[in-house]
């Protein structure tokens, strides 16, 4: 492997200054395969997918700011469940920014977003996948920077309707517990989800935050005026824009839930927030957008020395945490993955720790089936329940497939 250094575009670097904050988010994939891992054929599925997706082949380095620089040492498969799995990785997996790990059936993947974003992460575990099955994928290695290939300081974007803010930390009491959240895992038919918004071209990302809203709004103390929610909304640039890039490439879109939906048909409250997300990846809107993300991160991944960017860092981070949004929704579409995978694979997960607010919804579209992942920290633990009779009543008919403790993995280098 020839060794080559990558510069970092704001997106990539955010997660390195948000590291041992309140903010710091590492997504996690699992695979659950319907025959026992092969050890030796998913290590050269690993190898060959690292060729391919040359980010993730890289560690970390510094000098006069960070960069990514191929890594000359030997990756590592570490046999553990998830429940036992290591909580950090970097220093502990030879300066690789990421883990993979695996038990009888399962392989887990986690990895920290300073090497891509949730749709570069699936898209290198998928090619994982797909060599570990014997099937070849075409990639090409799109390196180019992320939202700073759309800066332009002219475009002004097309108007968007100004959400209001979302309830106060305190009208949801939620429990400190470092890095570890509650999980849901919940499972309906896709078809269920978007039939509730009545429209064949519906998304999920417009039907089920507003759902998630209404029950976070019946758990809120009746005394609070401001019962809005407010929704951070992951948006993937890449399609709108027909932009291919293995760096991170996302903008967000809050939406908040307000007093007046309540009096509303759902269908047409969907199809609200349809609105405002088809408004949202327009190119205008993402330019601007990209733009402004571009000119508000720079400044702080920028600060010298670093140690002053760690301390600006948490600064940011604990005022960020309950006051970006109330919840994040990320919707990472539907597994486009060969035959040969998908028969070979029983179940997938897909979850994001609680980094903004104490709500985190990682939905993927499985053969079919949405799987949530809902994790959450509030100390009320009837919001979920309830949140599946809110569902019902739509039509959506979701099944509690399991609730457990989940731990976030860690990224922790020392350079």
């Amino acid at each position: 492997m020839i060794k080559m250094k990558h510069q970092l575009g704001v997106m990539d670097l955010y997660p390195i200054a948000a590291n041992k904050t309140q903010i710091e988010n590492n997504p996690f994939f699992q695979a659950k395969l319907k025959e026992p891992v092969d050890v030796e054929r998913l290590y050269e599925a690993v190898k060959r997918s690292l060729c391919e997706y040359p980010l993730f082949a890289c560690t970390l380095r510094y000098e006069k700011g960070y960069y990514l620089e191929t890594n000359e040492k030997e990756f590592q498969l570490i046999r553990a469940a998830e429940e036992n799995r290591p909580l950090v990785f970097g220093d502990a997996t030879n300066g690789f920014l990421w883990q993979m790990c695996y038990d009888q059936y399962t392989i887990s993947f986690e990895w920290c977003h300073a090497i891509s974003d949730g749709r570069g992460g699936f898209a290198f575990f998928s090619t994982v996948l797909c060599h570990y099955f014997g099937v070849d994928r075409l990639v090409e290695p799109a390196l180019e920077l992320g939202l700073e290939s759309f800066y332009n300081k002219a475009e002004k974007g097309i108007p968007q309707k100004k959400q209001e803010p979302g309830f106060a930390a305190n009208a949801l009491p939620f429990i400190k517990r470092g890095y570890r959240t509650d999980c849901h895992i919940l499972k309906a038919p896709m078809r269920e989800v978007l039939a509730a918004a009545k429209k064949s071209d519906s998304s999920p990302a417009a039907v089920l935050p507003p759902l998630v809203s209404m029950a976070l709004r019946k758990h809120m103390n009746p005394k609070i005026k401001n019962k809005n929610v407010s929704c951070n909304v992951v948006i993937d640039c890449r399609d709108p824009m027909g932009f291919q890039t293995m760096h991170n490439c996302i903008i967000s879109k809050n939406i908040t839930y307000i007093d007046r939906y309540d009096t509303m048909d759902f269908a047409l409250v969907s199809t609200i927030y349809r609105a405002f997300l088809d408004l949202a990846v327009q190119q205008e809107n993402i330019v601007k957008v990209a733009t402004e993300t571009v000119d508000m991160i720079r400044p702080i991944v920028s600060v010298k020395p670093r140690f002053l960017q760690k301390v600006l860092a948490k600064v940011v981070a604990g005022v960020m945490k309950h006051s970006e949004s109330n919840f994040t929704f990320t919707y990472l579409g539907r597994m486009d993955l060969p035959d040969e995978v998908m028969s070979g694979l029983a179940d997938f997960n897909f979850r994001s720790w609680t980094d903004f607010g104490e709500c985190n919804v990682a939905a993927i579209d499985f053969g079919g089936t949405l799987i949530l992942n809902i994790c959450e920290n509030y100390q009320d633990k009837d919001i979920i329940p309830d949140l599946i009779d809110i569902c019902n009543t739509v039509g959506i008919q979701f099944e509690t497939v399991d609730v457990l403790t989940f731990e976030q993995a860690n990224l922790r280098l020392t350079i």
